[in-house]
């Protein structure tokens, strides 16, 4: 900025030669420095910001240093370099009606200017903005959404993230600048997704919990108008869930051991009864060495690919050999039941649980329900060796048929046979009950060959 000055004046003054034209230019000279003093003082400085006038100031020195002043106050509060926005201009004009108001020009800059700074515009699938400071800390946050579904990085083969991931130099408003762990947090945590569910008939909270990944009580927390655990057909359950707003997959490779289960290979020989049975070998399972390639989507595992398997130790065979002859049941003076089979031991046909494996237990007998007082039938003749009441049994009777053969029948409601008594094949012994252990009427029936229960449908 410059004071223009009176160039023709100037030169005239200078140019004269003559007594009188010296004279005149002592007059002049003195004349021209009170009107240049007058002409000087009505110049002023016209201060604009963005084309708008804020006002006039003698000195545009001044604008300048309090300008640089308000950056560094603004780099001092975010904590960073700033670029000031906006277009300062100072023109020089010349009128006397002017005055100078240099406080309200730094007043009206102080308001008026705003602060930006360069950083990373972070874009996820064109949408969602993110705005951090750096190219570092774009990579940090990267770095971040992908360790925190990273268990075990010893066995990792790859992590990448699915999403279109896009980052750009701007320049942004200082307060809008995130910290990397944040970003990382919001990206990994997702947004809330509500979903309806509408109950149907069987439908539990359990379940609907389950199938939906959610814990119960997030699920009543999320449906306040809810009885408790109680569902009613076609209530609207709210399911607000949790989606990542980018995905994670991981790929590994993992080595495990496994069981190689033995076979078992049967033989059959006639001289074994059909309740007989031996080993021979023995089987003993093997070992293998598998890796595993595991991909996992946000932490759950999507795909799982056997990539090598190695024995380590072969499987051993287990030999066993089974009976194929009949038992021979007989009494003390007669022989009966030839055939090996029983007659059917109760006036109800309903087996309510097998011989074999129950719960944590073995159950070594039949089950046979039906309502208090069914009657019960002698499987085969025999004599009565116990009747009366045996512990978890209940009422209880036992019929020894010969030849190590016995029958047994527990949770009698009554017995209507004492010890000793000869009874025939078919014939009424007691009534069905709930005696003993038993949640409800049932027959339990053994049969006991040689004092080991052996499974009663092998004869039916």
């Amino acid at each position: 900025m410059t004071v223009e000055r009176n160039g023709d004046l100037h030169r005239r003054m200078i140019g004269a030669s003559k007594p009188l034209a010296g004279l005149m230019l002592v007059v002049l000279l003195i004349a021209g420095a009170f009107a240049l003093h007058d002409y000087l003082g009505s110049f002023y400085y016209q201060v604009y910001l963005d084309g708008q006038v804020l006002g006039c100031i003698k000195d545009p020195v001044e604008v300048r240093d309090f300008v640089l002043q308000l950056r560094d106050e603004a780099e001092e509060k975010y904590g960073m370099e700033v670029v000031q926005m906006g277009r300062i201009s100072a023109q020089q004009v010349r009128d006397v009606s002017l005055t100078e108001e240099p406080e309200k020009v730094m007043a009206q800059l102080q308001e008026g200017l705003d602060y930006k700074t360069e950083a990373c515009e972070i874009q996820i699938n064109g949408t969602k903005t993110f705005l951090v400071k750096d190219e570092a800390d774009y990579e940090k946050v990267i770095k971040l959404v992908k360790e925190s579904y990273i268990e075990d990085e010893e066995n990792l083969i790859e992590v990448t993230i699915e999403d279109d991931i896009t980052v750009t130099p701007v320049l942004a408003d200082p307060t809008r600048i995130l910290k990397p762990d944040h970003v990382a947090e919001v990206l990994v945590d997702g947004r809330t997704r509500r979903q309806v569910y509408l109950v149907s008939r069987g439908d539990t909270l359990w379940d609907i919990a389950k199938l939906n990944n959610l814990e119960i009580s997030q699920l009543q927390e999320n449906n306040p108008h809810l009885n408790g655990e109680r569902l009613q057909i076609g209530d609207e359950l709210h399911l607000d869930k949790l989606e990542p707003l980018v995905n994670v997959v991981a790929v590994k490779e993992i080595t495990r051991e496994e069981r190689i289960p033995f076979e078992t290979t049967t033989t059959y020989s006639s001289r074994m009864l059909t309740t007989q049975s031996k080993v021979n070998q023995k089987g003993e399972n093997g070992l293998k060495e598998v890796i595993y390639r595991i991909t996992s989507k946000n932490g759950v595992e999507i795909e799982k690919e056997i990539i090598n398997e190695k024995v380590t130790k072969k499987p051993v065979t287990q030999q066993v050999v089974k009976g194929t002859a009949r038992p021979s049941i007989s009494t003390s003076n007669v022989r009966i039941n030839t055939s090996g089979r029983f007659a059917w031991p109760a006036a109800s046909r309903r087996i309510s649980s097998y011989f074999g494996p129950r719960g944590r237990g073995y159950h070594y007998g039949i089950d046979i329900s039906g309502p208090t007082g069914t009657a019960i039938y002698a499987a085969d003749s025999g004599r009565v060796t116990f009747s009366g009441f045996s512990g978890s049994y209940g009422r209880t009777v036992i019929i020894d048929h010969g030849g190590g053969v016995s029958t047994l029948y527990a949770h009698n409601s009554s017995n209507l046979v004492s010890v000793g008594a000869s009874v025939k094949k078919g014939q009424t012994i007691a009534r069905m009950g709930a005696t003993g252990n038993a949640t409800g009427s049932h027959l339990h029936f053994e049969i006991r060959i040689n004092g080991t229960r052996v499974n009663p449908m092998r004869y039916y």
